[in-house]
């Protein structure tokens, strides 16, 4: 067990800090996700998003085996933007390859024989008919949140696309080469804001708090009661939520306003925190109605109008 959430004891009674980062394996980890978000479903007020939600992680799963291996940028590229201390696969459209739009096709064929309202069905067949330009110009608008209002419904299934893209990736990246950003508020795989926190329950990481990407996956390591938008220590409180969501707290900091939600693994095993974050916009709500304000929504609440 740890003498501190910050720090591991190790077998020679040595402590060390955890590790920078923990990345998730591509081959589960929408399969695990589309669980949890079937598991949230039953008796929710948003239970007909979050099941189809579950069923377009299932697609993403069964795109992850469809696509092939998404080959890292060379030693050299990783070797130089870990220098200048940069994230290793930026966020950025320009590190694009058509294995994004192969995981496309691969969601959107998953949904083909599935039955669907005509809206969802005209969403379809809309990208899949579309140029690879189009596409492309569709991803690139999306990674810098600049999607037009009248492109979120295309948006959500180009974001789960490229969530397979980033997520292939990682294999090819060793852990322990990655270091934290500067801020290290942003993933330093791919340079994307936390869409929640998560506090580890199992040993030798009971307590230590990760932050988790919404575009990767990577879990990344960040210090408790602190601010991860602006870094503040100061002024760091915590809002509980009641009732079967009563895992996760929102940490808001009176600095910068912001809030962020965290998931307790401990009071929930099997918590997934963009998951979760999707089936707690109760305490989104309720820290909205008291002036707090989320300093990155969850990409897939902004895609369908949560």
């Amino acid at each position: 067990m740890s003498d501190s959430p910050e720090t591991l004891q190790t077998g020679g009674g040595t402590t060390v800090p955890p590790p920078v980062v923990l990345l998730p394996d591509p081959a589960l980890m929408f399969d695990r996700r589309s669980r949890r978000l079937a598991a949230w479903a039953d008796d929710h007020p948003m239970g007909e998003y979050l099941a189809f939600l579950s069923h377009l992680a299932a697609a993403q799963h069964r795109a992850v085996k469809a696509l092939g291996d998404v080959p890292c940028p060379a030693e050299a590229i990783i070797a130089r933007r870990r220098a200048a201390g940069m994230p290793l696969l930026p966020r950025e459209a320009s590190y694009l390859t058509n294995d994004w739009r192969l995981a496309l096709a691969a969601i959107l064929d998953a949904f083909a024989a599935q039955p669907l309202p005509d809206a969802a069905r005209s969403v379809i067949e809309q990208l899949a008919a579309m140029p690879a330009p189009e596409q492309d110009a569709l991803a690139a608008a999306c990674l810098t949140g600049q999607a037009a209002p009248d492109d979120l419904a295309r948006g959500l299934f180009v974001l789960a696309a490229l969530q397979v893209f980033w997520a292939k990736a990682l294999p090819g990246l060793d852990p322990a080469t990655i270091q934290p950003l500067d801020p290290p508020g942003l993933c330093p795989v791919c340079g994307s804001a936390p869409v929640a926190g998560l506090t580890m329950a199992a040993e030798p990481l009971e307590g230590v708090r990760y932050l988790a990407c919404g575009l990767c996956g990577c879990h990344w390591h960040y210090p408790r009661a602190q601010c991860s938008s602006c870094g503040s220590d100061k002024d760091i409180a915590y809002l509980a939520f009641e009732g079967p969501a009563g895992h996760v707290r929102g940490e808001t900091c009176s600095d910068c306003r912001t809030y962020l939600k965290l998931f307790d693994e401990a009071k929930s095993p099997g918590a997934e925190p963009f998951a979760d974050d999707l089936a707690t916009v109760g305490l989104d709500l309720r820290l909205a109605e008291e002036n707090w304000h989320r300093a990155v929504a969850n990409p897939f609440l902004q895609a369908g109008g949560g």
